[in-house]
């Protein structure tokens, strides 16, 4: 998400995200950046591996066998679902967060951190949404797209999964 939202590797608290997920740099030999680096191929994979991995754990915890076709839809559909999940969070955060700004009028450089990671997510909804002046209803948008999506991929999903078991 920091690459997506292009955060500056010197921010106080992007520092220490960018040297925790240190790990990604060495699945970014495998899989390049796209987006001219805005986007994290290797960071995706990741997720989708760890997710993987858990599934099938769960699974073995108790007791149950998936085959690999369905370990690979439910893995892949759960990291599409868990990012949309973070999407949403952002956005009521930043949101939050404006308040926070408005009313205190405090500005900490975490907070600075999630609305510049909201931005690009609320960004193309900004396009689509009118203008009313200081209310922002492209937030509001975004959140109903999102969980228009969700629910979405949720029955398609649901329905593939439950045919192939």
């Amino acid at each position: 998400m920091f690459q997506f939202a292009e955060i500056d590797k010197h921010h106080p608290y992007a520092k220490v995200t960018y040297t925790l997920s240190a790990i990604v740099t060495v699945f970014g030999r495998i899989f390049p950046d796209l987006s001219k680096g805005r986007f994290s191929t290797s960071a995706v994979v990741l997720m989708i591996l760890l997710t993987f991995i858990k599934i099938a754990g769960m699974a073995s915890i108790l007791g149950k066998s998936i085959t690999p076709l369905v370990l690979f839809l439910s893995g892949t559909l759960t990291a599409i679902l868990s990012l949309i999940d973070m999407f949403q969070y952002i956005i009521i955060a930043s949101v939050i967060i404006s308040w926070i700004i408005m009313l205190a009028q405090v500005m900490h450089p975490l907070m600075d951190l999630i609305t510049q990671m909201a931005e690009p997510i609320v960004a193309p909804f900004r396009k689509i949404t009118p203008n009313l002046g200081m209310f922002d209803f492209s937030t509001l948008v975004a959140i109903l797209a999102l969980s228009l999506l969700e629910i979405i991929i949720r029955i398609i999903g649901g329905n593939i999964l439950h045919m192939l078991t």
